[in-house]
């Protein structure tokens, strides 16, 4: 008798699960979980997955393999050593904006993995594809198109159309600066008429950056036209953020090698200006990620020296250096910084949460009405390396 009650009560949360998914029943509803994700970046790649509790903290729920591998630690840029950042990139792993589908790339084996994502919770891996190219590191997505930055190759940036079963389908392959740039960045501008890529850290001998931003038109295809070209306001531009509502048309950059932060203008026909900068973060190196909440008011710079960086910005999108050390945690080793990379703000403002890849965790925060971080806890990340944590995401 008692395992028929189980079955039945089983049988009916299945029931109703359905008909929510599908629109049926007036009086019932469907509330989607929240959910975080990072890339453990391991030889056998791996997604790790956490729910987002109410109060902001995180509860881990395993991790998922990609099919695929990471680069368990090896960090090209750096020659191929052992060291944080291994991807030396921003946006690894993405959600699409309608939240069904989360990519990410496989940069130990050129290839990008696509899961389905369940509104109530959990993940759930489609297909495994090769891009064509050498170490993919940064995923832009929209309208059924996959954009693809690599860090090695004469063209680095490819267009993949996604079909129903997550696979991908080359539409074509794009040259950036020139030959191996290193770009660390793609993404799509908030109008959809552009693919915005920067980065281009190793262009040179020895390693110069290109100061350069470059947008490429999106024709109907999803196929890319030829890139507007604008010079920086600083040294290495590594990430960048589009604003929101009012701020869609600004773009705040970070740049790394001059240890700045600069904010743009972008216009219709795909050219930045520069509106402010550049801004020294100051006492900090290596700023290379950018988070700006979802009002306008904060960026937070992840730093590679091991704090985050608090900006305030005004109505017009100027950025202003509030707090060079809003947040921050201890290295666990002497021989590296706790290494502030990835990170995401949630849709409602309320919380932030930064990867310290150093510290082989990810810190969750709530955000104070002043951006100030209060620390809610922390989740450990257990890559084998213990530093190739990388890319932040979430629902």
């Amino acid at each position: 008798m008692k395992t028929r009650l189980v079955i039945t009560t089983l049988s009916a949360a299945a029931l109703l699960t359905q008909l929510a998914a599908c629109g049926g029943g007036d009086n019932i509803t469907s509330v989607p979980v929240s959910q975080l994700f990072a890339q453990t970046n391991d030889a056998s790649n791996a997604v790790l997955a956490f729910v987002r509790n109410a109060d902001g903290s995180l509860s881990a729920k395993g991790s998922i393999s990609t099919g695929g591998k990471g680069t368990n630690g090896v960090n090209y840029f750096m020659g191929n050593i052992v060291a944080p950042d291994a991807l030396t990139s921003n946006n690894s792993l993405i959600v699409s904006p309608d939240k069904t589908r989360l990519f990410v790339a496989n940069a130990g084996d050129n290839t990008v993995s696509t899961f389905e994502i369940n509104p109530a919770g959990g993940i759930r891996l489609l297909a495994v594809s090769a891009t064509g190219g050498i170490r993919p590191t940064s995923l832009a997505f929209l309208n059924g198109v996959l954009y693809v930055t690599h860090q090695q190759g004469a063209q680095e940036l490819g267009a993949y159309r996604v079909s129903t079963d997550g696979k991908l389908a080359l539409i074509g392959q794009y040259t950036v600066v020139q030959q191996d740039a290193l770009p660390t960045q793609v993404t799509v501008s908030p109008d959809g008429k552009f693919v915005v890529v920067n980065g281009f850290l190793k262009t040179v001998t020895p390693v110069q950056p290109a100061n350069t931003l470059l947008a490429f038109p999106i024709n109907s295809d999803g196929s890319l036209g030829q890139a507007v070209s604008s010079p920086s306001a600083g040294v290495g531009p590594f990430g960048g953020r589009f604003g929101s509502g009012s701020l869609t048309g600004t773009y705040v950059v970070t740049e790394a090698a001059g240890t700045t932060v600069s904010s743009y203008a972008f216009s219709s026909s795909g050219a930045f200006t520069t509106t402010s900068g550049p801004i020294a973060v100051t006492g900090q190196a290596a700023p290379c990620w950018l988070t700006i909440t979802p009002d306008n008011k904060f960026a937070y710079v992840g730093n590679g020296s091991g704090a985050v960086s608090l900006f305030s910005l005004d109505a017009s999108g100027k950025p202003t250096l509030t707090n060079p050390s809003i947040a921050s945690e201890p290295p666990v080793s002497s021989t590296t910084k706790s290494f502030a990379n990835d990170a995401w703000a949630s849709p409602d403002g309320k919380y932030f949460y930064q990867d310290y890849a150093g510290d082989d965790k990810i810190v969750a925060y709530s955000i104070g009405t002043s951006g100030a971080l209060t620390k809610i806890g922390e989740q450990p990340a257990n890559t084998q390396s213990k530093i190739s944590l990388q890319g932040l995401t979430g629902t």
